[in-house]
């Protein structure tokens, strides 16, 4: 039952806080408005209330730009358009106005119940959204799971799903990339092992699952600093080094100070702003900038794709470099597509 708020109370949120006003939590009160380095570190949504709701809004609509430089890429026409993408994740509101036409099939491994939910529309409008996304013309086939049930047999069904999908559809639109914001193959979840035997699966045909399994992840999370413009490992509210806190040989790509497409009901459409993120919000953004590399060069496999990335992020301080990625995968340009 939502706790009810006294009329014209107001609080300072702390550093942060997740201030978000969602339909199944607790009132909240109106929210003295922080300065601006407290106010980016926060997570927020539309329905937030401000005292002064102006700087909120311009700090949600900055942060809907893809980092480092992506917008540079769909200029030169590498929007996704043309290629098929997959997302494994929890539910989905299909009709939001951020995605609803990128959806190219979806199928729901959850309780009729469950429409929608925070993850599923993020990780989506990070892949593919109109304002959002870093492939917006991109299309995409989602499987929604429930991953909080703690079993990783439902996320194994979904990849099986995926890939026999993935066998009607021609050739020069096959999918070679499937983003999965979860770490179904930790030991954590019921069922692992079957979860490891459909990546395989997966691999063997062709297909790179980039997921968060310690085993088989090549993605870190940074961020960057809207202040300065300066790239920093890991998360925002911890003390950051050059060397980050994972081993050189991951890729390290923006997860906080973003915004996401919201809905919990299929029937009312926003927009969330995360302060910090975690590393969920990471990988579809890497999927997208796949697939743009996909549409640059169609005939290079995903392994080869996913191998450049690595390889320019190296150059960086193995911060993923966008632009220094696609023109490597332009001048690997093959003659023959890859079967």
């Amino acid at each position: 039952m939502n706790k009810k708020v006294e009329e014209g109370s107001q609080k300072e949120p702390d550093k942060f806080a997740d201030i978000r006003a969602i339909p199944f939590g607790e009132e909240l009160p109106t929210f003295t408005t922080p300065k601006d380095d407290t106010l980016l570190t926060l997570s927020f949504n539309e329905k937030t209330k401000f005292s002064d709701p102006t700087p909120a809004r311009k700090i949600l609509e900055m942060a809907k730009e893809p980092p480092l430089g992506i917008r540079q890429l769909h200029q030169m026409g590498l929007t996704g358009k043309g290629v098929n993408v997959a997302i494994i994740d929890q539910p989905l509101a299909l009709d939001h106005p951020e995605y609803r036409e990128r959806i190219l099939s979806y199928k729901s491994f959850c309780d009729p119940s469950q429409v929608s939910s925070m993850h599923g529309p993020a990780v989506m409008s990070l892949l593919a959204g109109k304002t959002i996304g870093t492939a917006p013309e991109s299309s995409v086939i989602f499987a929604a799971v429930p991953s909080w049930e703690g079993d990783a047999e439902y996320a194994a069904r979904a990849l099986d799903w995926i890939l026999e999908e993935n066998n009607k559809l021609p050739i020069d639109k096959k999918i070679k990339f499937v983003s999965v914001s979860a770490a179904f193959g930790w030991r954590k979840f019921k069922s692992a092992e079957k979860w490891t035997k459909s990546v395989q699966k997966a691999q063997k045909d062709g297909v790179c699952v980039v997921e968060c399994t310690k085993e088989n992840r090549f993605v870190s999370p940074m961020w960057v600093d809207p202040k300065t413009n300066e790239f920093k490992y890991g998360y925002p509210n911890e003390p950051q080094s050059e060397a980050g806190h994972e081993p050189y040989d991951l890729v390290f790509a923006p997860n906080s100070i973003r915004t996401v497409a919201e809905s919990y009901d299929n029937k009312q459409f926003g927009f969330t702003y995360w302060g910090m993120g975690g590393l969920s919000w990471a990988i579809p953004y890497v999927v997208g900038l796949l697939a743009l590399s996909q549409q640059a060069n169609p005939n290079l496999s995903a392994e080869e794709l996913k191998q450049l990335l690595i390889k320019t992020a190296k150059e960086n301080k193995n911060i993923i470099a966008p632009k220094a990625f696609i023109d490597e995968v332009i001048k690997s340009k093959t003659t023959e597509p890859q079967q």
